[in-house]
């Protein structure tokens, strides 16, 4: 046992903070005589209080003031005295006694009042009082939150894993997860610009004669091409049928010919040509044989570029919705199934109905899709891949380390499809924190001052920095940590 002494140089602060101050648990505390320390018994209630708080057994030994006893009456009152029998010199030995009784009450020491004026005793009352309410103020008021910052590191690992039907229960060392089937319905739109263009117009048409300067009869069918003979080779077909009787032999002018009336194989203006263009007919090439000439100025021809609905449109549209309603879907899986596990690539989409409000190709400037699909899900469940995850690096993390479950990350997709099972990638990105028993830095720094606070708190691992809030932040004036420890808070934060 410690122990501790105390003269009339002290006072009752000095003692609370050697207690506070002493590793030992068990104390003998002792108080040389003249010492004003206990003579106020609330000081000694203040003292056993601070040791039941620390947990300390202490022992307190030492003067606690004048005890105020009368003395007792050691000499007979002055006057005749009794010989042993009780009789008395001069009466008559028969003679009762006078007022005595059979049983007679204990006696009390007589109490020595203090002398001096009764302001004084006042004084010292109230003195007592307001040492007694700020110790109790220093013990009860103040509060401490110390953020301890540690520096942010994490471990990442990848396991390959099986996801089975089969299974009813997890197999840590074959790394088996339970696999469950979900599915549900989503129904949604998507209105969309259309991108395409597309080229429209009419065709141009004319009348043209074909001149026949071979000896044999020509006829040429319906739809049958001419095209000009000069840049830009433009083509038109015959609307009717052509039949040119033969020409004499050597014949220049007036050979036979036909009229015929023709339309521009494709729409635009450049099929407005003027009257007088040359064309080759069909397949004779020659053109001193067989040739065709416009009569009239052709007409009708025109163009321009529309936005339609394009193939692509369509298809963009289609992906953007079901990817937009395969979020929807999972989410809406995981809020009806708290703590699963949906791996990336398993939800299966089936098409129920699929319907454009126009057709590809189709003039518009915007369009609606809309769509039904049933989605099929794997799922396994979040808590399982986790725990096995975790129990992968359990035996790797570095000294000093574990891992913080709630801050950690797992992942997962999909490697191959069977029928009754999946192979999968597990991921995870483990949040490591220091190890610390904030109930043993309670316990070092509750009654501390500041500069010693200071000075462990840096000593401790992997600790980058702190932070010490005092409430009421008046407190800070006298440089001392709370002396309760159950008004001492140690939080662990990681710096990003």
């Amino acid at each position: 046992m410690k122990r501790l002494e105390f003269d009339e140089k002290n006072n009752l602060a000095d003692v609370l903070k050697a207690i506070q101050n002493e590793p030992e648990t068990e104390i003998e505390i002792y108080i040389f005589p003249g010492s004003e320390i206990l003579k106020d018994s609330a000081n000694k209630s203040v003292i056993e209080l601070l040791a039941k708080q620390l947990d300390k057994k202490i022992v307190l030994k030492g003067e606690e003031g004048p005890k105020q006893v009368a003395d007792e009456t050691t000499s007979k009152k002055e006057g005749k005295e009794e010989d042993e029998h009780g009789f008395v010199e001069g009466k008559d030995v028969a003679e009762e006694r006078v007022g005595e009784s059979k049983f007679s009450l204990p006696k009390f020491p007589k109490l020595k009042f203090l002398k001096g004026p009764r302001w004084l005793f006042f004084l010292a009352g109230f003195i007592g009082l307001v040492i007694i309410a700020v110790i109790l103020t220093f013990w009860l008021v103040p509060t401490a939150t110390v953020t301890l910052t540690a520096e942010q590191k994490f471990k990442e690992s990848e396991l390959a894993l099986i996801a089975s039907a089969e299974a009813e229960e997890v197999d840590v060392d074959k790394g088996i997860l339970p696999l469950k089937t979900l599915d549900t319905t989503i129904e949604d739109v998507l209105e969309t610009k259309a991108t395409g263009t597309k080229t429209v117009g009419t065709n141009a048409k004319g009348r043209v004669k074909i001149v026949n300067r071979d000896t044999k009869n020509k006829t040429f069918f319906a739809g049958t091409t001419i095209k000009t003979i000069s840049n830009p080779i433009l083509t038109f077909t015959l609307d009717e049928t052509a039949t040119i009787s033969a020409s004499p032999a050597g014949c220049i002018a007036d050979c036979k010919e036909t009229a015929v009336n023709v339309t521009a194989k494709e729409i635009g203006e450049k099929g407005n040509l003027a009257a007088g263009t040359k064309f080759q007919v069909g397949s004779v090439t020659d053109t001193t044989k067989v040739v065709a000439e416009s009569l009239t100025n052709f007409t009708g021809g025109s163009s321009k570029k529309i936005t339609v609905v394009s193939a692509n449109d369509q298809k963009k549209a289609k992906e953007e919705l079901l990817e937009k309603m395969e979020k929807k879907a999972k989410e809406e899986l995981e809020k009806s199934n708290p703590g699963i596990v949906i791996p990336e690539g398993g939800l299966e989409p089936q098409i129920l109905n699929e319907a454009y409000s126009k057709k590809t190709g189709e003039e518009a400037l915007d369009f609606r899709l809309s769509l039904e699909v049933k989605f099929t899900a794997k799922i396994f469940s979040e808590e399982d891949l986790i725990n096995l995850m975790i129990g992968s690096i359990s035996e790797t993390l570095p000294s000093g380390f574990e891992i913080d479950k709630e801050a950690s990350v797992v992942e997962s997709e999909i490697l191959e499809k069977g029928d009754t099972d999946l192979k999968i990638l597990g991921k995870i990105k483990a949040s490591l924190v220091p190890i610390i028993n904030t109930d043993e830095v309670v316990k070092n720094i509750s009654g501390k001052d500041f500069g010693s606070t200071d000075k462990y708190l840096k000593s401790m691992n992997s600790i980058t920095s702190f932070e010490i809030k005092l409430s009421p932040s008046v407190f800070r004036i006298f440089g001392t940590m709370p002396f309760a420890r159950s008004r001492i808070k140690v939080e662990l934060v990681q710096k990003e």
